[in-house]
């Protein structure tokens, strides 16, 4: 990748980073001032998604300034990270709701949601298939193709007017179509990255694949489940993921 774009993804990764983390504080900062305790889940989740703006943020830079991706993936690996960093936003309604501060209009919000979901969903497929040895000579056409395709679903799909957004979480009830087609397409994700690693006999090969496959089910479990032990549990796996990608790096990238 061009140098000036991968720096400018790095940046925008970090900004949206020191963003995202001053929403957390702020959310906690609230409770304490009233002399409060955020509730159990609300502390998952606030642990859960620094995590998920650390971690990947730092594989991301690591990767960049020490072990130099030159493999097909490795084209792909920085939207990946910018994604999982954009996927915060989904922390946005929370905020709302907690602090009584509204960004955005709830029906954008909603949009850039579904997009960042979609749009990381993808670039996991693309990096397993890449993996998996397909055809690279036209995959970054593919993928803008699905990216744009994304965006203007996640457009175009009915929303609730401002105010039953703002009431229902900054959700639609065909939201969960678009969580449908997620699971699916990270369930066949992992399946490719299981394929990839059954494929390539060598140990530096399937320990990539198995890195990935982590950060696939790390990141799912974190944004896309709401059940507070499984995203104790995703976010350690997110980890392992990281850490594991990171070593892995040092051989191919």
């Amino acid at each position: 990748m061009n140098k000036t774009l991968s720096r400018i993804v790095i940046i925008i990764e970090i900004i949206l980073t020191c963003i995202f983390f001053a929403l957390l504080i702020d959310t906690a900062l609230a409770y304490k001032n009233n002399g409060l305790y955020p509730s159990f889940r609300l502390t998952v989740v606030i642990i859960a998604l620094s995590i998920a703006l650390v971690f990947p943020l730092a594989t991301h830079i690591i990767i960049r300034v020490k072990h130099r991706s030159n493999t097909p993936e490795g084209e792909i690996l920085p939207f990946l990270f910018l994604s999982i960093t954009l996927e915060c936003i989904c922390f946005l309604p929370t905020y709302y709701i907690e602090t009584g501060h509204l960004i955005f209009d709830p029906i954008f919000i909603n949009v850039l949601i579904r997009f960042a979901f979609l749009a990381n969903a993808i670039l996991f497929l693309f990096v397993s298939l890449l993996l998996m040895g397909a055809n690279n000579n036209n995959y970054i056409t593919y993928l803008i193709i699905s990216l744009v395709t994304s965006l203007v679903l996640s457009m175009m799909a009915p929303n609730s007017s401002s105010i039953q957004a703002a009431g229902s979480n900054f959700g639609s009830d065909y939201d969960v179509y678009f969580n449908f087609a997620i699971a699916l397409i990270t369930v066949a994700t992992i399946i490719t990255f299981i394929g990839a690693a059954t494929k390539d006999k060598m140990r530096h090969g399937i320990q990539k694949s198995i890195s990935y496959i982590l950060l696939a089910m790390g990141n799912y479990g974190i944004f896309l489940l709401s059940n507070s032990i499984t995203t104790i549990i995703a976010s350690v796996i997110l980890i392992v993921g990281c850490i594991m990608l990171t070593v892995t790096s040092k051989e191919s990238f």
